[in-house]
């Protein structure tokens, strides 16, 4: 049986990329001796990645005529006109001609409103579209109609849908009708480079970027939902208080670095909070190792990566209440509307005994959501092999 994920989104899409690799390093190992499996892309620069993973890729272009049928195969009328003349668009035409005989979809995609033919795995990492509409990037410019758009249209038809959590898995279940045996929980797991630079370069990486050890860091991009704001309105409280703090951010710029920038130049806090931009991976473990505490206050989950990767990387985390089941007793949890709430945990993680317990608590933590995955890949392995046997009835 052949197996092909779709991978769209570049490496600058931020953790949303390394969960779709991890989702692919995990699908190649449940393949050995069983599944022929292999990757295409429509983003050429993901290919250099997946080579280095020892991942077997191809490229495929995604045409004009591809994003056109994905809208008017979901359409009631159109939808009968193309599927009565069994229309199939050429970027399935291709999966076709690798003799695929399921797609997996390891990122939140539309790719799958135009699959007519083929079986398909789809994959969702949050519906913050209805929890946190209030928010620009899910909202404005037609952003929640395409989101719904491709929920309602594609979620049904999946083989089975795979999820980062059991409150997702409840979400998916009771607003579009899912069944749950066709729902796949499977927790995030850290970057699959995060390994990739040496103890040895970590000076050089501090000294690249003029950093000292000890600032709380925070990787994330730059959107309104990931609420850097409050952090930087907790290190103006904090100063102001006689506490003085560094804090590092690391991320593209997806519409909300300059209003930020503005803050955090009329708070004069430009010294003690530095923005590095996107960085290259094989960077990122350095920063990771000499930081101070990992802070993510996000609105949007259920879960995260960088959570996980402070965990790995022996560093406490400060982290939002909203995402508790991620987090265990693993995190000082903050209310992201609450400035106070994340001073008081920045303030409170400098004391040693309380920044070891969370550190000690994190291990143990990853230990368990390491369980959780070998527990659902069981799970998928066995609906990999019953869709086999189904397969086998037809050409």
């Amino acid at each position: 049986m052949k197996i092909i994920a779709i991978i769209e989104k570049p490496i600058a899409s931020g953790g949303g990329f390394n969960q779709a690799l991890n989702a692919i390093q995990q699908m190649n190992r449940l393949s050995v001796d069983k599944f022929d499996f292999s990757v295409v892309t429509p983003t050429k620069e993901n290919i250099y990645y997946l080579k280095k993973l020892n991942i077997k890729t191809s490229y495929v272009a995604i045409t004009l005529f591809d994003k056109i049928l994905s809208r008017l195969f979901t359409g009631r009328i159109w939808g009968k006109i193309l599927g009565k003349l069994k229309i199939i668009g050429p970027f399935e035409k291709q999966l076709i001609k690798q003799k695929c005989d399921l797609v997996y979809f390891v990122e939140q995609s539309s790719r799958a409103e135009s699959i007519q033919n083929l079986n398909f795995i789809e994959t969702v990492h949050d519906l913050c579209h209805q929890d946190q509409l209030e928010f620009p990037e899910v909202r404005n410019f037609g952003e929640f109609v395409g989101r719904e758009w491709v929920f309602q249209n594609t979620l049904k038809r999946a083989f089975f849908v795979v999820v980062d959590s059991e409150e997702l898995e409840v979400k998916i279940n009771s607003r579009y009708g899912v069944d749950k045996d066709r729902i796949v929980t499977m927790p995030f797991s850290p970057s699959p480079f995060l390994n990739e630079s040496n103890v040895s370069d970590s000076a050089d990486i501090l000294k690249l970027y003029k950093l000292e050890p000890g600032y709380f860091f925070y990787p994330a991009q730059f959107w309104a939902h990931k609420n850097h704001y409050r952090i930087i309105e907790a290190v103006k409280l904090l100063h102001e208080e006689g506490t003085i703090c560094r804090v590092v951010f690391v991320g593209g710029d997806k519409g909300n670095y300059d209003f930020l920038d503005s803050l955090i130049r009329r708070y004069s806090l430009a010294k003690h909070i530095q923005s590095l931009g996107f960085l290259p991976a094989e960077h990122m473990m350095a920063l990771y190792k000499n930081c101070q505490a990992v802070i993510m206050p996000s609105y949007f989950g259920s879960t995260n990566i960088p959570p996980l990767e402070a965990w790995f990387m022996g560093k406490p985390l400060i982290y939002s209440k909203l995402f508790s089941e991620q987090a265990g007793n693993a995190a000082l949890l903050v209310d992201p509307d609450d400035t106070n709430s994340v001073a008081y945990a920045m303030k409170s993680v400098l004391d040693e005994s309380i920044s070891k317990k969370y550190i000690k608590n994190g291990y143990e933590r990853l230990k368990q959501i390491t369980t959780m995955r070998k527990d659902c890949e069981k799970n998928i392995f066995e609906k990999l092999l019953h869709f086999e046997q189904k397969r086998k009835c037809w050409e």
